[in-house]
């Protein structure tokens, strides 16, 4: 008798291990998988700033070739501050417009380079482009590792077990992905005006 009450008891301790066991390692997965959009949204930031900083650099390289040069400045300088507003304001879907803002101040400053022969010579000209180039390439892929990181997550929460798990834990879903904004294929239209001389 007292042997069957220590497999009975050796039974039920062994079941609440796997099942502690299980319940950690769901929520362990959650963690996991959340701390991933934190992380892959940190690689978005890291690089808006880099493309920032290089675009300002960009900017400044053709300080006095045209009038209109300091549009494309304040085009880049307000799209920037409209992202760290919405950084500081934790709102995922205004960086995303302010990085699509960014990007067409981008494309209109490289299209501006690419019709004015004098600023295609520059020196500057071709190693910001580069750095432009490879930054552009580097932050798309950021964009899409962090969309994702949030499809896993979801995924994750929406399946069977992890459903149970995030109704247990109380994860929610991730509604952020990074969109590319509306007008993200038109093509720049660059006019080139009189410098006022």
């Amino acid at each position: 008798m007292k042997k069957t009450g220590l497999i009975i008891i050796g039974s039920i301790v062994l079941v609440f291990v796997i099942m502690g066991t299980i319940l950690i390692s769901g929520y362990n997965r959650l963690i996991e998988a959340d701390e991933q959009i934190n992380l892959q949204y940190a690689q978005i930031d890291y690089r808006l700033q880099q493309r920032y900083d290089t675009l300002t650099q960009l900017a400044n390289s053709i300080n006095g070739f045209q009038a209109h040069e300091q549009a494309y400045f304040e085009a880049i300088t307000q799209a920037r501050e409209a992202y760290a507003s919405a950084f500081s304001n934790n709102d995922i879907a205004g960086m995303a417009e302010a990085d699509n803002l960014q990007s067409i101040a981008l494309s209109n400053l490289i299209a501006a380079f690419e019709q004015n022969p004098e600023l295609k010579a520059t020196e500057a000209y071709g190693d910001y482009n580069d750095a432009v180039w490879g930054i552009e390439s580097a932050l798309s892929d950021a964009r899409r590792l962090y969309n994702e990181a949030i499809n896993e997550y979801n995924l994750l929460i929406r399946k069977f077990p992890g459903l149970i798990y995030a109704k247990m834990y109380d994860f929610e879903q991730e509604d952020d992905y990074w969109k590319v904004g509306e007008n993200a294929t038109d093509v720049p239209d660059i006019v080139f005006g009189s410098t006022g001389n």
